[in-house]
């Protein structure tokens, strides 16, 4: 939420949240799609140099072997060197798990929960602090007073496949983010679900750089007593946010904010959020590139302050900001941010009677009315998408749709594969219209 804004009136993000509650929470491809590919991006060693094993019901303080495990995780956390494999036993583990040794290139120290691995009611669930090549996979982090999981002052740190809910309490002072990376580079964040934390899912700050946030579905995040928590916060300079899904957030879906310039934004699903599907605020230099962005309560993308430089391209927007309190527009790029700045090859379009575009202070209704004024959007397209069920959380491009085969695959940040990780397919039905040397990538995150 911007400083300046007002705050909602009291229950209206609860009821945003209740006009936009998900069915299914995802389509079914899609989960399957993101999260075959989230588990691709983190490769198990061929061998570990041992296995420690922890199980909640053994008896203390148990050995760490299989035959007598150690009852608790911190105990395996304390004695694990480079190569070894934290293996964690269904079950629920009050405490705080934080590392003490870093693993090495090639031989990470990983911290692997089986299905029913829970680690609830820490400080933290997991505190990773001035350490290297450590990773946390395949657990559920609950009800923790402060993040999830915080990783400050480390490197080549990778938290995977997790699910991070209930962080922090939605009260002023007593707020956190589900995971949240502090002075941490070259990190991946990946394939985890981060849902019902009191600020945002996932957070970059303090010159944290170099990181991979990829395949996370970041939803339902809240304060509860005023609009401000987003789906994953962007406050540290060139980074990678891609293949996400952000939707029902309390405040924006993905933003970058003071600090977090020169950030690629691809491949990203945006939709029903209470302010933006991605808001940019005083970071020059972003590329928000292939994302599909839809019904978010305003400005669908959203480039203000000093954001100047940015690329929008190959996005597809739709019905964002109808009724808008505040921005509108499916693109809007303010008075700040428009040096340097172009939009083109994206595809818009409203339901309804309203405002396709905002350039500088003026609102345009139409892309004819915003191309002509402004010269900018030369291949941009306004047309219905054609999703396959916007309603069900399908965006998948329908047959006809003029989102196929009409991207830019030259844009810089365009991905060779969707937000699902399948390639770039030429459709032979359609002509091509895009540009690049790929002259058939689809607009949006998602390849027909």
């Amino acid at each position: 939420m911007h400083a300046d804004a007002e705050p909602s009136p009291p229950g209206s993000p609860a009821e945003h949240r209740r006009r936009h509650r998900w069915p299914a929470r995802l389509a079914a491809a899609t989960v399957a799609g993101l999260t075959l590919l989230a588990a691709g991006l983190v490769a198990v060693p061929a061998a570990a140099a041992g296995t420690l094993y922890v199980n909640a019901s053994a008896a203390c303080p148990g050995s760490g072997t299989q035959a007598a495990p150690y009852c608790k995780i911190k105990s395996a956390a304390d004695v694990a060197l480079p190569g070894d494999t934290v293996r964690v036993a269904a079950g629920t583990y009050n405490e705080t798990v934080k590392p003490i040794q870093s693993g090495q290139s090639g031989s990470p120290i990983i911290y692997q929960g089986d299905p029913g691995a829970t680690v609830r009611a820490g400080t933290y669930g997991f505190q990773i602090a001035s350490l290297s090549w450590i990773t946390v996979r395949g657990f559920t982090v609950t009800d923790t007073v402060k993040e999830g999981v915080l990783v400050t002052g480390s490197s080549n740190i990778t938290v995977a496949n997790n699910r991070v809910t209930s962080a922090g309490t939605p009260a002023s002072g007593q707020i956190a983010q589900g995971i949240k990376l502090s002075g941490s580079n070259n990190s991946t964040v990946s394939g985890n679900t981060t849902d019902h934390n009191s600020e945002a899912g996932i957070q970059l700050v303090s010159g944290a750089t170099g990181n991979q946030i990829i395949a996370n579905n970041s939803y339902a995040n809240a304060r509860g007593y005023t609009r401000a928590a987003p789906g994953i916060d962007i406050r540290a300079p060139g980074n990678t946010v891609r293949n996400n899904l952000a939707h029902d957030n309390e405040d924006t879906g993905i933003q970058s904010y003071t600090g977090g310039s020169n950030t690629l934004i691809a491949n990203n699903l945006a939709w029903g959020n209470g302010d933006h599907g991605i808001d940019n605020l005083n970071v020059p230099g972003q590329r928000i590139i292939g994302n599909t962005v839809y019904d978010n309560v305003t400005a669908g993308i959203n480039v203000e302050g000093s954001s100047t430089g940015a690329t929008v391209a190959n996005n597809i927007s739709v019905d964002n900001g109808i009724g808008s309190p505040r921005t509108k527009g499916n693109i809007r790029v303010d008075s700040n941010s428009v040096s340097g700045s172009s939009v083109d090859y994206n595809l818009v379009f409203l339901r309804t009677a309203g405002i396709a575009y905002t350039w500088k202070k003026t609102g345009y209704p139409s892309l004819a009315a915003f191309r002509s004024a402004t010269g900018q959007e030369a291949h941009g397209r306004q047309a219905n998408p054609r999703f396959v069920n916007a309603g069900g959380g399908d965006f998948h491009l329908g047959a006809g749709s003029q989102a196929i085969d009409s991207a830019n695959s030259g844009a810089s940040g365009q991905q060779p594969r969707d937000a699902e990780g399948h390639p770039r397919v030429d459709d032979p039905g359609v002509a091509n219209t895009g540009a690049g040397p790929r002259p058939y990538d689809d607009r949006g995150a998602l390849e027909r």
